[in-house]
């Protein structure tokens, strides 16, 4: 059997509440567009999948068009280990965007176990999850939507573009920005280059493999032209390439090989960063980081 995380079930969190004797406060960061620490960001995305399996009642196509005082109710369950009163308004956007996530995923887990049987009305009838037993009427809900011919195309579509799909991510839930944050401490140069083959580069991927091997080539090509303006002595790990080098290399390798997806959506960065105006001083930097990969692709094809 494949070795998986068991469910959560905010046994972490309440012991931290107890041996703290407060609740958790939930902040957010605008450059993560999410909590302030990766930490709490994963132990509230924990407990909230725990709070959507076992409260929330699963008869709406998605969270989004649930009835405010539903969600509310399903929301006051974190109440014992977080401080939901007085959350402003992009800390209300941030929980919500979570409780979303984790109904879909779980509504897609519920969706795989009713497929597993081949006769709906048996599934009906013998297969009600565990987590759901007292609240069956969610699971005839259920049922019925997943029977209904709207739900049933949609997921024939989704099931067709994932196979389509040229780059898959390893990274779960935790958003890339956290990831980059780790690399910058660690004292990378280009960490966005680092996160890429964290979170894509698997053994047999042989697409991510070519792409992640192209970047780091380039980045050495940009940090020995940036050494060839300073003084001959200078090693290399004191050079440091033109602001926002690793993004540019990133982005211009993915767009050469796959084409730029329409929008400010830069592909291989999750949400860590949007195509954006910036600053005159960044676009400076573009300008230099172009003209130093314009140069590095022409050395590579000497």
């Amino acid at each position: 059997k494949k070795n998986t995380r068991g469910p959560c079930r905010q046994l972490k969190t309440a012991k931290v509440t107890r041996v703290t004797n407060s609740r958790i406060s939930i902040g957010y960061d605008e450059r993560h567009r999410a909590a302030p620490t990766a930490e709490l960001h994963s132990s509230l995305a924990h407990d909230i999948g725990h709070v959507v399996r076992t409260h929330c009642p699963m008869q709406w196509k998605s969270w989004r068009v649930m009835p405010d005082e539903i969600k509310a109710e399903v929301r006051g369950q974190l109440s014992a280990n977080y401080n939901l009163e007085d959350l402003d308004e992009e800390s209300l956007t941030y929980v919500n965007r979570l409780f979303a996530e984790r109904y879909k995923q779980w509504k897609s887990d519920l969706h795989h176990h009713f497929q597993a049987y081949d006769d709906p009305q048996v599934a009906l009838q013998e297969g009600c999850p565990k987590e759901l037993e007292g609240r069956e009427d969610s699971w005839e809900w259920l049922c019925a939507h997943f029977q209904a011919p709207e739900f049933a195309n949609k997921a024939q579509v989704n099931k067709g573009n994932r196979k389509k799909k040229t780059l898959l991510h390893h990274s779960g839930s935790r958003p890339f920005s956290y990831r980059m944050d780790a690399r910058r401490r660690e004292g990378s140069k280009f960490p966005e280059i680092g996160v890429f083959g964290d979170v894509y580069v698997r053994p047999g991927n042989e697409l991510a493999e070519s792409l992640h091997t192209t970047m780091v080539e380039r980045s050495q090509l940009v940090l020995q032209e940036s050494a060839s303006q300073l003084p001959p002595e200078t090693p290399i790990e004191s050079v440091a390439p033109p602001q926002d080098a690793g993004f540019q290399i990133l982005t211009e390798t993915l767009d050469q090989t796959l084409g730029r997806r329409p929008g400010t959506y830069c592909r291989g960065m999750g949400n860590a960063r949007r195509r954006e105006p910036r600053p005159r001083s960044s676009v400076q930097s573009s300008h230099q980081v172009t003209a130093l990969t314009a140069h590095m692709v022409t050395l590579e094809n000497k």
